[in-house]
Order: C-alpha cells, then structure tokens, then sequence
C-alpha cells in the first residue's frame, strides 16, 4: 500500500490580479519509511503545496483540484474536525523558521506541554517526562526546558522544534526549508540528527528546500518543481547524477560541489514567472539557454523516459549533448539579453 499518494494537487490564490496557479497538477507517492525531496527557488510553489497538504492555508487559497491519499484517507475531503485531530497526532511539520512553533515569552517547556496535553490528552506530569525524553532525543540538555527561546542558539532551536514535531509520534514529519538560516556546519548537524531520527524511528520524511545539496545527503527520492509544476522527479541519486531537465542542470550548477572544489558555480539568471499571467509553452523557456521555437509555443509533457524517473522537455532526445553544455559558464550568459 502506498502511504502517501498525491494526485494532481492544484492550489490557487484569488488576488485583485487575477488566479494565481502557485501549485498546478502535483502528482507523486511516497512509501512508508522513505524520505523525498521537494527543490526549487523561492516562488516555484515548495511552501504552498506543503501548506495545501496538511490544509493551513491563506484566506485566498484553494484546493481546486486533486487528492491527498494519507493511508488511503483523502485529506482534501475531510472535515476540518478530522483534519485536526491528524495534525500532530499523524502528519507534523517543521516549520521555515524555528521562532514559530516556539512562544518567545515562555519558557520552551510550555510549548511542549501544551501540544502534549491539549493534543496528546496527556497529564502535565506525563508532558514534562515526555518533553525531556524528547530533548535527549535530539541532543539537548533537559536543563534547557525551563530556558526562553531567545537563550538557544539557532541549532538548539531547530532541535527543539524537530522535537515537537515529534513530541506525539506522527507517522508522517514535513520538514520546510529546516536549516535555510543556519550556518553550514549547523546545517550539517541537523541534517544528520533528522537523518538518525528518520532511521532510529522509521519516520516518513517531506524535506522542502532550495538547495539541492540538501536533498543529496538526506533524501532517497527528489521532485523538482518550477513555477508551480512538477519538472523531474525519481531517485535522487540518479536524477542529481544525471539530470533529464535544463532547470535541474542550472540548481546543480549553483551549488558547491565538494568532490570538484575547482569547478565554477553558474548562477540562472531570471526569476520565475508571473504565475498570474505566464508565459505560453515551457515555463522555464524564458530562462532556458537551450529553448527552441516549439518551448514558447507548446508546454511539454512530464515524461517517464526511464522507469521511475520522469522529466518534462521537448529536448529529451538531445539530453547527453545538453548536460555536457550545461556544465559550460558561457552556455548559461547567452539567456542574458
């Protein structure tokens, strides 16, 4: 049984502009035990479909279309009331930043007892020992309950709130953008920690974020999305190694590669469409040193080109010559006009 299944998931903002088409056909399944995860830049939609998962969304956004199979449950159909009850309990999240699940003027232990009381039904007593278990998990000192959130540091903040959103055993953990303020080598730790969580207690993993390093060393699967739609997805280790998508080629380029110290980094110049009011044909066109005519005139098919992994470009067939020019500087500054 697939333990989570999303089908053509559309979710629209209503703005004085016009319909915003943020998250525009998402569709992938996710086993149970296993990680993906979901890249692309700020805009490409990462954070609204995580919002439209767990159904906490702005007053102006829709689910328009779709499923959500969570155990075979629909979480798009149900009442909010079962929605509720889900949260914490079955589906938790890490949020973008540590500071919002964590009340600035008290003390981190009353965060934790009242998610493990209000929702766990637990007696305070129970909350305060199961608080403590919860920060030996994660490497903290149990010392630090009774400290403020402004008395840790930015890696004891976001080992603090992986707790919490460990604190009632959720089958499934949405990590969003978990380490985008904190520095490398912190980055590095909590990466490991959630790594060492996900194996110790066979956590299903969502990890969303920008950096595609990110993904290489946490997750077994990978999503690429642009502009509010899926452009690759399949096993991480094969769609990094050998990516099937121009947009997939540039965020690799941009990001530091440890086994090629020498190698340049290559920005992609632009920024994503209006979504409002986008472009015919490829959505990445504008942006793409390799367009052709038929990009800006015909949008392309996401495409299983070997099993299990997919990609969306009318230039499949040419993918080893384009990969080969990808890796070029000058390749990329012929977009710029």
């Amino acid at each position: 049984m697939v333990f989570l299944q999303i089908k053509n998931l559309k979710i629209h903002y209503h703005t004085k502009r016009g319909i915003n088409k943020a998250v525009d056909g998402v569709s992938f399944e996710l086993e149970k035990g296993k990680s993906i995860g979901i890249v692309g830049e700020s805009g490409c939609g990462k954070s609204t479909f995580v919002k439209g998962l767990i159904r906490v969304m702005s007053q102006n956004a829709t689910i328009t279309e779709g499923e959500v199979l969570f155990e075979e449950k629909d979480l798009v159909q149900l009442p909010e009331k079962e929605m509720r009850d889900i949260r914490w309990k079955e589906l938790a999240i890490i949020p973008q930043a540590a500071m919002d699940s964590l009340n600035p003027v008290y003390p981190v232990l009353d965060s934790f007892i009242e998610i493990l009381v209000l929702k766990g039904g637990m007696k305070k007593k129970q909350a305060v020992q199961r608080a403590e278990e919860l920060f030996k998990m994660v490497g903290l000192d149990t010392k630090r309950l009774s400290y403020y959130p402004h008395e840790f540091s930015g890696g004891m903040k976001q080992r603090a709130v992986i707790a919490l959103a460990l604190a009632l055993n959720p089958k499934l953990v949405i990590a969003d953008e978990p380490v985008t303020a904190l520095d490398v080598i912190v980055q590095s730790q909590v990466l490991k920690e959630l790594r060492r969580l996900k194996e110790e207690l066979g956590l299903t993993l969502i990890l969303i974020t920008h950096d595609i390093s990110v993904v290489a060393q946490t997750c077994e699967s990978i999503v690429v999305m642009y502009a509010g739609k899926i452009v690759e997805k399949g096993l991480a280790n094969e769609v990094l190694k050998r990516p099937n998508h121009p947009y997939t080629m540039g965020l690799a380029n941009a990001f530091p590669n440890l086994q090629e110290p020498n190698k340049p980094l290559i920005s992609i110049e632009g920024s994503p469409p209006d979504l409002v009011d986008p472009p015919k044909g490829c959505l990445f066109s504008e942006r793409c040193p390799f367009r052709m005519e038929r990009c800006t005139t015909e949008e392309p098919l996401l495409t299983e080109i070997k099993p299990g992994h997919f990609a969306a470009c009318h230039r499949e067939a040419e993918i080893d010559d384009l990969r080969e020019r990808s890796m070029e500087v000058a390749t990329w500054q012929k977009v710029v006009s």
